[in-house]
């Protein structure tokens, strides 16, 4: 008889259990203050409460509400009441830092972001999957973020399906190796085969240029090759022998291979539509590799106005005969006296033809740190005199150079009037604006940071 009035209690008690509300912990909202918010979902697909008693209401489908919160202010200790969670909402509910999730439906995946992220939540119901809308499969946004490592790579992901006319830059204020490693993870996207890593050597004498301890981890973990081109001036990296020297004084060759890719001569790009060079000359070695890291130190530049991925990627991968053909602007006796624009536009032109050349099989890191006016091609720089920024990391080269100009300009940092003078004098933008008419990428984009 006690066997089996505990068989009948248990089995009560997991009846209840299944009715009730699944709660994580207890929120702070009282009872009254959370009926009223959930019979708002009524009439609306989300509902926002924050601790001052503000509430916003959305009545958008989908997850275009949670964009828009976003964009204007953020889920930080904020009470959100939602019809439908899954996975992706609730990365967006992470990275916005909400205090609490109410959701009449939520996923078992989103309850383990949510909990794994230490974000209160309650349910009506639990399901395995969000399912699309004709209950035919996986809604397209549960399954796009499946595979999501990070609440910012989910955000990323999401952002770019909503407004797919907008690039994706993710940025990090952090400048470690370590940093550097998550904001490459962070983009998602793997480079397969093998890979080459584009990094500038930095001219005997300077010292700006990015360090090979800064790099290691990342080059390891793409089990990279570090590759340079000669240079199309006189100084000790215009040819194959002394390049090598440097780059051994520097240390790059004791963290990785290092390939001079125009060692055994160039080949030929085509430039679709360029709007200066029909060609781009550059190392013959590019050929050897399945994919590219264009991994950049963000400064200003003597003739650029600023070097970025633009320019890491035309001038960087050309051969020392392309180098002087882009400076003259297909007249490589005109490397010093070629017209400003003609020239900016020469780079854009190359990075068209590297861009199509590897088929999206490419990605581009910038580091906004030491940042003279000076390239790293100089042997003797001048100091920086504005404060390091970050790192920012994007599939779109044209919106990750825009960006970081952005925040150049956007800095509150009153060193920065140099390096903005370097770039008006040169009418560094031009690269980007030809670029963008280009196709090599878009001026618009979204940056997210990942250690918000």
């Amino acid at each position: 008889m006690y066997k089996i009035l505990k068989i009948t209690l248990l089995s009560l008690m997991g009846i209840l259990l299944f009715c009730a509300p699944v709660l994580c912990k207890e929120s702070k909202l009282s009872t009254k203050t959370k009926s009223m918010l959930i019979d708002k979902l009524n009439t609306e697909s989300l509902v926002i409460y924050s601790d001052n008693d503000q509430i916003k209401t959305y009545s958008q489908h989908g997850l275009v509400p949670l964009l828009l919160y976003l964009e204007n202010d953020d889920f930080k200790d904020s009470f959100a009441f939602d019809k439908t969670v899954g996975r992706a909402a609730a990365y967006l509910y992470v990275y916005g830092h909400a205090k609490y999730v109410y959701a009449d439906t939520i996923s078992k995946p989103a309850i383990e972001i949510l909990k794994k992220n230490n974000v209160k939540y309650e349910a009506k119901h639990v399901v395995n999957e969000i399912q699309n809308r004709t209950k035919t499969g996986l809604c397209p946004f549960e399954d796009l973020t499946k595979n999501a490592t990070s609440p910012a790579q989910a955000y990323g992901l999401i952002y770019k399906k909503v407004y797919p006319d907008t690039a994706i830059v993710y940025y990090t204020s952090d400048i470690t190796p370590e940093a550097l490693v998550e904001i490459y993870k962070t983009l998602g996207k793997k480079l397969s085969g093998k890979v080459a890593v584009k990094v500038h050597s930095g001219e005997p004498g300077g010292h700006n240029f990015l360090q090979p301890e800064f790099m290691k981890p990342l080059i390891d973990y793409l089990n990279g090759t570090i590759v340079e081109c000669n240079t199309a001036y006189a100084g000790r990296r215009d040819t194959t022998e002394e390049h090598k020297q440097v780059i051994k004084e520097h240390g790059f060759d004791k963290i990785a291979k290092v390939d001079i890719m125009d060692e055994d001569g160039e080949m030929e790009l085509p430039v679709k539509n360029g709007k200066q060079i029909k060609v781009n000359y550059v190392g013959s070695h590019l050929k050897n590799y399945d994919s590219m890291l264009v991994l950049s130190h963000f400064k200003g530049h003597q003739m650029g106005g600023f070097g970025g991925a633009l320019k890491n990627m035309s001038i960087g991968i050309a051969s020392s005969h392309g180098k002087a053909c882009i400076h003259g602007a297909g007249e490589p006796d005109k490397i010093w006296t070629c017209e400003q624009d003609k020239f900016l536009e020469a780079m854009a032109d190359a990075d068209k033809s590297v861009m199509d050349y590897m088929k999206g099989n490419i990605t581009f890191i910038n580091v906004m740190s030491k940042m003279s006016v000076d390239c790293d091609c100089n042997n003797n720089p001048s100091p920086p005199e504005m404060a390091d920024i970050g790192i920012l990391a994007s599939d779109d080269p044209v919106a990750l150079d825009q960006a970081c100009v952005d925040l150049v300009y956007n800095s509150d940092d009153t060193g920065k009037a140099s390096l903005i003078q370097r770039i008006e004098s040169r009418h560094g933008i031009h690269t980007v604006e030809a670029a963008s008419e280009l196709g090599v990428g878009v001026r618009k984009y979204k940056l997210i940071p990942v250690n918000n």
